[in-house]
């Protein structure tokens, strides 16, 4: 096995790993926090049943543009319920249907069902890391929090914040380039910016996890 396979492994046993401390301090959690859980979860079943998939069919592209759909739609719910302005929330839910417009279409007509669906991904990835920067705006601005003198890293929603913005920011060399690796011809210099990128990918994800576990001790309650 090359390194990113171990970095892939890794990262999916860390992820079934954070599913544990989530399930036992589950009566914690509030609205947005149990919305992440439900991410938590959608995230390990795809790492594992898309390598079963793998191993057994050869090509798990239709399950992963499935899921890819199920997360945003997740992600979508978690960010409506963080941002407070009324008409973000409005844009957000515009954009879920366009978004899964986009998804069908690239799906059945411009890329197809048995290959990496790259533009519906690209733009769903785009997408969430603009709603994750949006959201650091809000809290940097939030006079409520002054007020209180709360500092944003003390919220769990920061850090659950920070771990989609980096795991998102590290797929997405691999999501724009992937359908283009799949498709071009075989050779070392295309099979090595696969392992670059999928590298990093997995990598991302488990920079995520690591952020989920710290956002979860900081909901209170949570026994540390």
């Amino acid at each position: 096995m090359h390194l990113h396979h171990y970095i892939f492994y890794s990262m999916v046993g860390i992820e079934v790993l954070l599913l544990i401390p989530f399930f036992l301090n589950f009566r914690f959690l509030n609205k947005e926090e149990r919305v992440i859980f439900a991410y938590a979860i959608a995230n390990a079943f795809m790492g594992v049943v898309s390598d079963i998939i793998a191993r057994i069919y050869h090509n798990n592209m239709i399950f992963i543009t499935a899921m890819m759909l199920v997360q945003f739609f997740i992600l979508t719910i978690f960010y409506i319920n963080v941002l407070k302005h009324p008409k973000a929330k409005k844009i957000l839910q515009m954009i879920l249907g366009a978004t899964f417009i986009l998804c069908v279409v690239d799906f059945a007509i411009l890329e197809g069902p048995f290959v990496f669906n790259s533009i519906f991904i690209s733009f769903r990835t785009f997408v969430l890391i603009i709603y994750g920067v949006i959201f650091f705006l809000q809290l940097m601005r939030d006079e409520s929090l002054i007020e209180q003198s709360i500092y944003i890293n003390t919220l769990p929603a920061f850090w659950f914040n920070a771990g989609l913005f980096v795991s998102l920011c590290c797929s997405f060399p691999l999501d724009l380039c992937f359908n283009f690796l799949q498709k071009g011809p075989p050779g070392e210099e295309l099979l090595s910016i696969f392992r670059v990128t999928a590298s990093l990918t997995w990598s991302g994800g488990i920079f995520q996890a690591i952020l989920f576990y710290i956002g979860l001790l900081k909901i209170k309650g949570v026994r540390r």
